[in-house]
């Protein structure tokens, strides 16, 4: 798995760049906007260096759907929750963090699957 490598590099870039914006006022003194971006940053780190590790696992003998899945939900989380929050403290468009759930929940499923990997690792057909 190459993709989850390549989009772990880029987020985790954007990432730290967001997070130094919003220690550097990026938000122009708004300290609610400038938490949004600290979250985002934070949470879309943690969740690169997961995307990292399950990129790592697929690369093992006895890796499954379930590390793609994980994989794709961590990208999807990264997207949805650090995105919408980043969108959020950028702009003026109160309801663009309306998926940030739905990247909570996919950061939270991500967990479940690679849980669920490490639960069935070694077994055939997962």
């Amino acid at each position: 798995m190459r993709w989850p490598i390549v989009f772990a590099g880029i987020a985790g870039a954007a990432m730290v760049a967001i997070g130094a914006a919003a220690s550097h006022g990026l938000a122009g003194g708004d300290a609610l906007a400038e938490n949004w971006l600290r979250t985002a940053a934070q949470y879309g780190l943690w969740h690169c260096l997961a995307l990292l590790g399950v990129a790592g696992l697929a690369g093992k003998p006895g890796s499954s759907r379930l590390l793609n899945a994980a994989a794709l939900c961590f990208a999807a989380g990264i997207v949805l929750f650090s995105g919408s929050l980043i969108l959020r403290a950028l702009t003026d468009i109160y309801w663009i963090s309306r998926p940030a759930p739905l990247g909570g929940l996919a950061f939270i499923a991500g967990w479940l699957l690679l849980a669920a990997f490490g639960a069935t690792r070694g077994r055939p057909g997962r």
